[in-house]
């Protein structure tokens, strides 16, 4: 509606503007002038409404994509978690098979030497400990760990590119949505990569003058994880700073790589995969941009 209003504007406008120039030229002259600048807005207007739908699209198809890789790993994990039920009571009732076969075969060992107090009072079937079976577990190799949460994959959220989280849960972040998805899905990382942010059709513009707002958003959800005590990393880009390269490196989130003095800090602590392939990663834009 406000392309119309502005189109229909810049048209009038010019028209009247080359009507008045014939009797008065300065008159004219600025109403056409009036006329190409309600013009260019109409068409900034247009641009912005393209925009805002190609964001809907985008928001929809990532949502889109991130349900279908949770049903299917979810399904995966269902089906591997059956197939190796399965295995294991197959494997118990071998074992007792196999008992059955060898019983008979077995040879009669010498009759066990019976205290005088256990003859004198022997226990009756049926009453006590002696009316319980010998009982065995087929699964001893669960721990209370895996029973508890089994097949857990670590979630992480934030901007970054999919395949360098592809063994994780990945989470991305939407412009008007990043504080609400934190606080829905409580992530076990945050991972924010600048190269990702200037990559992305709609955090493009989080470093520039124009995205105050997004950029305002992002050190948001940080300072969300701050207060949650959920890690977050930032990964540096290579590319020459912009208006707000240095608000997001002077929020919460780590900035990688770390250095030597900060990992010897750690006295050896051990590292978990995900962050040696952020640290790597950090440290190969380092050398790469020296």
């Amino acid at each position: 509606m406000t392309t119309r209003i502005a189109a229909a504007a810049a048209a009038l406008l010019f028209a009247l503007g080359a009507m008045v120039q014939i009797w008065s030229p300065r008159l004219g002259l600025t109403l056409m002038l009036l006329g190409v600048m309600a013009a260019v807005a109409s068409v900034l207007f247009l641009q912005r409404g393209i925009q805002k739908r190609l964001m809907k699209h985008e928001r929809f198809l990532v949502k889109l994509q991130q349900s279908v890789t949770t049903g299917t790993r979810k399904v995966e994990r269902l089906v591997t978690a059956g197939n190796a039920t399965a295995s294991k009571h197959s494997a118990s009732l071998e074992r007792r098979v196999k008992l059955l076969a060898e019983r008979p075969a077995a040879a009669p060992g010498p009759a066990p030497q019976v205290p005088d107090a256990a003859a004198a009072a022997p226990a009756r079937a049926g009453i006590g400990r002696a009316s319980t079976p010998e009982v065995t577990n087929p699964f001893t190799d669960e721990s209370f760990r895996s029973m508890l949460a089994p097949g857990r994959v670590q979630k992480v959220a934030g901007v970054f590119l999919p395949d360098q989280l592809s063994e994780h849960e990945p989470t991305q972040w939407m412009p008007g949505d990043v504080v609400l998805s934190l606080e829905r899905s409580t992530p076990d990382l945050i991972v924010v990569d600048e190269g990702a942010i200037r990559d992305s059709s709609v955090w493009a513009g989080a470093f520039s003058a124009v995205g105050t707002a997004s950029m305002r958003e992002l050190l948001d959800g940080l300072t969300w994880a701050q207060e949650h005590r959920v890690p977050a990393y930032l990964l540096p880009s290579t590319l020459a700073p912009d208006v707000h390269s240095s608000a997001l490196r002077r929020s919460s989130a780590v900035l990688l790589p770390l250095g030597t003095e900060a990992l010897d800090a750690a006295a050896g602590a051990p590292q978990t995969p995900l962050f040696r392939s952020l640290q790597q990663l950090a440290a190969a834009r380092t050398e790469g941009a020296a």
